[in-house]
């Protein structure tokens, strides 16, 4: 099993007992804040076992069903994923919204404290643990578990700041506001990270469609493209990269510059434009077209 799996069986793990605590305490303390944290924990726990499956499924070798490789299910999946947060936003603010409209509810801030803290230490070491490994072996998968944690950390962290500040103020003149606490975290984190989820929706789309990357993954590319040095008799017509999850795909149109070629100067320039590539991309197919010159077509179809 690969790092990337590996990571993500741990994430499971670590998200499914996250979210067996957070469900039971919110139960216990009847607390809209703790229950949106603990659903949130199952999402991710389905989620990263549903990544684990495709991870495993982008490591296998095209077949006559999926000739282009299964990479278009990482898309996918950050796409769902994105989606299953936002509608499980929309829940919790109408729930709680109908709440606070109602007159709050009396929060259980002592039992809510002990909620608190192995759920930021759980979060926060699993976005640990994300993070090193999206930086050893890049993947969409690792950048939307990790980037699912770091929400998960600042929500638990919130949730504790929010109900020590309500211990200080209970017994104040402003001590009515602690009936609405509840009901104002999960409005407030609801409002507040629509567009992490927002962002996965919007770039998993993009990549299923087939749109072109964001710049950073392709000037660096082509600006390598135009210094390099070319076999004679030939030059760069075209250059075009998508990328679907982690496979990025390259097509490079050559103009062949004379009328005659020796086989030997193809095959020479395809292994010349494919080691360029792969200093860019780990995880690429790049495709060499040859084609006459533009003039000369022009001429042949008139």
């Amino acid at each position: 099993m690969d790092l990337e799996r590996k990571t993500l069986v741990v994430s499971a793990i670590i998200a499914l007992l996250l979210a067996m605590w957070g469900i039971a305490m919110g139960v216990y303390t009847e607390s809209g804040a703790i229950m949106l944290d603990g659903v949130f924990n199952l999402l991710s726990s389905v989620m990263a076992f549903i990544g684990i499956r495709i991870a495993y499924l982008t490591s296998q070798n095209y077949n006559e069903r999926f000739p282009m490789g299964y990479f278009a299910f990482e898309p996918l999946m950050v796409m769902v994923k994105g989606i299953s947060i936002l509608v499980l936003v929309a829940f919790a603010l109408s729930a709680n919204l109908q709440t606070m409209l109602a007159g709050g509810r009396e929060p259980q801030i002592g039992m809510m404290l002990v909620y608190v803290v192995p759920a930021v230490a759980g979060c926060l070491l699993a976005w640990y643990v994300c993070l090193r490994s999206n930086q050893k072996q890049a993947s969409n998968l690792l950048l939307a578990e990790q980037q699912g944690w770091l929400i998960n950390s600042v929500i638990s962290g919130a949730i504790g700041v929010a109900l020590i500040i309500v211990l200080l103020i209970q017994d104040s003149s402003i001590g009515w506001i602690a009936r609405y606490v509840d009901q104002i975290l999960v409005i407030v984190f609801s409002l507040v990270f629509l567009k992490d989820p927002y962002l996965l929706v919007k770039n998993g789309f993009k990549e299923l469609l087939l749109s072109a990357p964001d710049d950073a993954h392709t000037k660096p590319f082509l600006a390598a493209l135009n210094e390099q040095p070319l076999v004679d008799g030939f030059s760069i017509a075209d250059a075009m990269v998508m990328k679907t999850g982690r496979r990025f795909w390259v097509t490079l149109e050559l103009e062949c510059q004379q009328s005659q070629l020796a086989l030997s100067d193809l095959v020479q320039q395809r292994k010349q434009l494919r080691a360029l590539a792969n200093q860019f991309y780990e995880n690429n197919y790049t495709e060499i077209v040859f084609v006459e010159p533009r003039a000369l077509s022009e001429d042949t179809a008139s």
